[in-house]
This record gives structure tokens, C-alpha cells and sequence, in this order.
């Protein structure tokens, strides 16, 4: 019996239905992730945890063999392999350091040494489901570049991963003068070695166990974003300018943090201080003026002998402050043209999420003298105070009160006036470039009035952890009155931090968030260039275009303290408003 054509046609289109119902749902199936906690890498087999928020964590997996002994100052090398199983369950401990709020905080060992040389560690979460080929999101921790651990209780990864459906990662690396060091006496003709930048080598390492490794997580190594705030960000910028990372990650967000880069002579000058000051403390001078002296008379083979044999204590006690000098432009690890190339277009191109806080200058303000209280005595104010018994005078020195809001305003809008202009050039070249500032600040006073929306709140919305069941360095901003505000936004940041990393901007038709724009560069009052995060997410026609105008606002008492840091006599007079006479 003949069909009719319509059943025909029916039966075809089923078929075809069924055909491609088998091509779609087939390979899902066949790679669906295996659940077990159970995995096997490069270097060996490991076994993780179930995590918080529905997860498996694996911590403290070497992505490096320790950088010790004959290792200090070389590229990283690739871990040993293990026969067996390795458990992967606990974080490793901090990276060297001088004791400080950040990482494993201890008040009793602040300004002491703290940490290890054997610390290139890294950890991953993911969600407990059977998902596979996840984006991967790595985290470079900040902290200047002398401080700060992945060990933090703000990076913990697991709601992040639930909550964007991510592999997440985090990372450590060396620091301070161990993972910034040029100096000709340690040259040993191998490119790598002799470039002084081993925290990139680090990060770059970190990021070849990634592409190796993250399969095994049920991550996807060719859709890897690369982020970081403060000194991360710093160092997030160095990989964008590294041709040792070209290809081995997509996208970049950015919190916080300039480029920066730095002729090799910048190393050497700031060895020269180290070997100076490791004179002096090894007793073979008696002042820096006598070691400065004595160093000139030494051979290379002295100078490195004195180098290699310093404990790490010694040299993260003298490594320079605040912020360590590094990405020196030795045209293998950092492109040779630095700066300029960067913003001439000689960079790993990709999107770009970059971001800032409200009042990112209130944290500056505060340690760099302003702020009243020692190290010590902020913890215990932060953490342990009753809640509404800390004052503002005991937070800002009452010789600073007058005019600290407004000083820390014009550093703010110094760094804003920094990122916006670095973005202006980029958005020459590079067409997906997205700007946020956070102004989410409903914190307990006197803390909003001191820090506002202060450098490095974005990070606990980034991750979902405000960590209030153990001592931290944002303990104070956290309270029962705003966990519904902070809770509400940090799902919205994230969700659209989880959308950048899929593909490449932050939103999408029809996603059900407010459109987040790519910057432009056209100065108008309905250009959308920056997204707002505060309790309403908004664009933002907002642009620091010029910076100069805003000083004129400032009071007599705000200029008194500006000349006492600032040299404006050196500035030409057509771009100085404070000095007397014709602007």
C-alpha cells in the first residue's frame, strides 16, 4: 500500500527531527563530566572534596616545583610527577611575605616574616554537576605585589563556580623582590632567567598547567579569562603583554589596577638597594652610604652569592614599598616597547572588563598616613568591636579630618582619570572594551563615611563572600541590615562576569539584564560608557576626560597638603592650576 504524500512528508520530517535530535543530545551525553572526586593530571592522580554551595574542590595543587635552593630566580619548572593518588583537599600555605591583614592574618605577626618560598600552588572549584566544557575563570590575587594569598577566606571559589557555572581557579606566585629581580649579577644566559620577571613566569606557568589540565575538571582550556584586582590586575596587565601568553587565554577583567612596565635599569637600581640593605644586615657595613660603597668594589660572583644566600624573610623584608617595581621590558617575557607599545596596539588582544571602586582613593588616604589606628588596632577595631562604638576619630587622624573625604575623592578620580584614558587609546584598536565603576557602599558607619565603596569591595561581590564567621580585612563592612542589598548585587555582578567569560560581553539580547554597552569613546550626555553597580545596576554616560579642572575646587587646606607631595613646579604651567597667576 502506497503512502500519501503528506504522510509521507510527515514521516521524513520526523525522521529528520529524531536525526537531529540524535546529532545534538549524543555527544552531550558522551561528555558528560564524570562526578568522581577522583582525577587524573599531567603530573599524577588526585583526589578533592565535596565544597560549599554544591561543589568539588581540589586545593593546593603544584602547578611548579618549589622555586628553592638552585630554583630561586629561574623560570618556574614543571612540577614532578607522583605515583599514587595526591589529596587535594586543604589550601597551601602563602607565598613569602611580611606579616599584614591579607592571606593567613595573625596581628601577632604583623611586620614579621611570614610564609614560604615553596608556595606555587593553585586550586580549583567546580560545580557537582555532570556539565562539561565550562568556561575557566583564573583569579591573580592582589596585595601589591609584597602581600596577599589565595589562602584569603574572600577567594574561596565555590559560590562563584555554582553560581556562573564555571571551572574556577586561583592562583599564588612569588612576590616582592623573589619574583622581582634584575640585577647583571645574576644573568645567566638563559632569556628566561635573566628577565626578572618571575611572577609572570609564574602566572604563565600557571597558565600551561591550565591548558594541560583543565579537561580534567570538566573546564574548557580554550575559553580561559584571566582576572585579578589591585596588584592582580597589575599583573593580569602583564600578561596582556607577555608573547609567553599569546593564545592561552580570551578574555581579561581587570579590577583596580594600571599597566605598568619598567626599563630593566628600574631592576637594577632596586637590587642595588636590596644587596645594600642585606649588607648592612649581615654585618658587613655598618650603613647603606658604606654597603653602597662596598658594593661597587664587589664581583658579580659575590653579589650573587650574597643574594642566593639570603633567607626569604631577608629579602621580603627589604623588598621596596609600597609597591615593588616589576614587568621589566626585557623584549622575551614583557615586550621591549612597554607602555607605549601597550597602547600602540602591541598587546594580546581580547575583550576587556575593567572596573574600579566609587572611592578606591579612601584606602590609599588611610595607610599612606591619614588613617589613625596601627595595623593591629584596625584589626581589632574592624572585627572585633561592639557594632556602633568605633568613631570616626578613631579612624582619621584629627589633624587630617578636615580634609580627608575630599583628598581621598581626588585620588579616586586621579586613578578613574588613569583607567578611562588607558581605555580611550585602547578603544582605537579594540572594540570590546567594557567599563564598570562599583558604588555599592551601604556599609555601617563610621566605616562608610572612612572607606565608602573602598578598593576592593568589588571582590566580594565577585566571589559571593562576605565573610563574616571568622576575623577578616573587611569584616566591618558587613552587617545584618545590608546582606539582602550586597547579596542581590553580588548575583548580578557575577552573573554578568559569567556571561563575559562565555562570550566576550557582559550581556546579550534578551538575557534579562540591563544592556551593558561596550566603551565608546564619543563624549555625550546619553553615550553609555560605564555600568553603575549599585543597588540598581545603570549605564553611565560618566567620563574623567579631564582631570585638571577638578583640582580647582579643592580647599586651601586640600592644596597645602598637595603641594607638601606633589612637585607642581616641575609641570609645565600650562597644565598646573595650583600655581599663582595666569591658568
Amino acid at each position: 500500500m502506497h503512502r500519501s504524500l503528506p504522510g509521507l512528508f510527515r514521516l521524513l520530517l520526523r525522521t529528520a527531527v529524531l536525526w537531529a535530535l540524535a546529532v545534538l543530545v549524543a555527544p552531550a551525553a558522551l561528555a558528560a563530566y564524570n562526578q568522581s572526586l577522583t582525577r587524573t593530571l599531567d603530573a599524577g592522580q588526585i583526589y578533592g572534596k565535596v565544597a560549599a554551595n554544591n561543589t568539588h574542590a581540589f586545593l593546593g595543587l603544584p602547578f611548579a616545583q618549589p622555586p628553592v635552593g638552585t630554583l630561586r630566580w629561574r623560570a618556574p619548572q614543571p612540577p614532578v610527577p607522583w605515583s599514587g593518588s595526591r589529596a587535594a583537599t586543604t589550601l597551601a600555605g602563602m607565598c613569602a611575605q611580611v606579616g599584614n591583614p591579607f592571606g593567613e592574618p595573625d596581628p601577632a605577626t604583623f611586620g614579621q616574616p611570614v610564609g614560604s618560598e615553596d608556595c606555587l600552588y593553585l586550586n580549583v572549584w567546580r560545580p557537582n554537576s555532570s556539565a562539561d566544557n565550562l568556561p575557566v575563570f583564573f583569579w591573580i590575587h592582589g596585595g601589591s605585589n609584597t602581600k596577599g594569598s589565595a589562602r584569603e577566606p574572600l577567594y574561596d571559589g565555590a559560590y562563584l563556580a555554582q553560581r556562573a557555572n564555571m571551572v574556577v581557579v586561583t592562583v599564588q606566585y612569588r612576590m616582592g623582590m623573589l619574583g622581582w629581580l634584575n640585577h647583571p649579577a645574576m644573568k645567566t644566559g638563559n632569556a628566561l632567567d635573566d628577565s626578572g620577571n618571575f611572577t609572570t613566569l609564574d602566572l604563565v606557568r600557571a597558565l600551561d598547567w591550565v591548558r594541560a589540565n583543565a579537561g580534567a575538571f570538566g573546564g574548557n582550556s580554550g575559553q580561559v579569562t584571566v582576572a585579578g584586582q589591585s596588584a592582580g590586575c597589575i599583573n593580569t596587565w602583564g600578561l596582556l603583554q607577555s608573547p609567553l601568553a599569546e593564545g592561552k587565554f580570551h578574555r581579561a577583567v581587570c579590577m583596580s589596577g594600571v599597566p605598568n612596565a619598567y626599563p630593566p635599569l628600574v631592576g637594577t637600581l632596586a637590587a642595588e638597594s636590596l644587596i645594600d640593605s642585606l649588607l648592612v644586615d649581615t654585618g658587613r657595613a655598618s650603613t647603606t652610604a658604606q654597603a653602597a660603597a662596598q658594593r661597587v668594589t664587589m664581583s658579580k660572583g659575590d653579589i650573587a652569592s650574597l643574594l642566593r644566600n639570603a633567607t626569604a624573610a631577608q629579602i621580603m623584608k627589604f623588598t621596596p614599598s609600597p609597591v615593588v617595581p616589576g614587568h621589566f621590558t626585557d623584549g622575551t617575557v614583557i615586550r621591549a616597547s612597554g607602555l607605549p607599545g601597550l597602547l600602540a596596539g602591541s598587546y594580546n588582544k581580547m575583550p576587556l572588563m575593567i572596573g574600579s571602586t566609587h572611592d578606591e582613593g579612601s584606602y590609599f588616604a588611610f595607610l599612606f598616613g591619614m588613617g589613625q589606628p596601627t595595623q593591629a588596632e584596625l584589626w581589632n577595631l574592624a572585627n572585633f568591636a561592639p557594632p556602633g562604638s568605633v568613631t570616626f576619630n578613631q579612624l582619621v587622624k584629627p589633624e587630617f579630618q578636615p580634609i580627608y573625604t575630599q583628598t581621598h575623592e581626588v585620588l579616586t578620580y586621579a586613578i578613574d582619570n588613569v583607567l578611562d584614558n588607558v581605555i580611550r587609546v585602547l578603544r582605537l584598536q579594540n572594540g570590546d572594551i567594557y567599563r564598570y565603576n562599583y558604588n555599592w557602599d551601604d556599609t555601617p558607619q563610621p566605616w562608610k563615611d572612612t572607606f565608602g565603596a573602598f578598593h576592593g569591595i568589588d571582590v566580594a561581590a565577585l566571589f559571593g563572600n562576605f565573610v563574616t564567621d571568622e576575623p577578616n580585612f573587611m569584616r566591618f563592612a558587613w552587617s545584618a541590615s545590608n546582606a539582602s542589598s550586597r547579596k542581590a548585587l553580588s548575583d548580578k555582578f557575577i552573573d554578568y562576569t559569567a556571561t563575559f567569560a562565555r562570550y566576550g560581553a557582559p550581556s546579550r539580547l534578551f538575557d534579562g539584564k540591563t544592556p551593558w554597552n561596550n566603551w565608546t569613546n564619543f563624549v555625550c550626555l546619553l553615550c553609555s560608557k560605564r555600568m553603575i553597580f549599585d543597588n540598581q545596576p545603570r549605564m553611565s554616560a560618566d567620563d574623567y576626560l579631564f582631570f585638571w579642572p577638578r583640582y580647582t575646587l579643592l580647599s586651601p587646606q586640600q592644596r597645602e597638603l598637595l603641594f607638601r607631595y606633589v612637585d607642581f613646579n616641575a609641570l609645565p604651567e600650562s597644565v598646573d592650576p595650583l600655581r599663582d597667576g595666569t591658568r
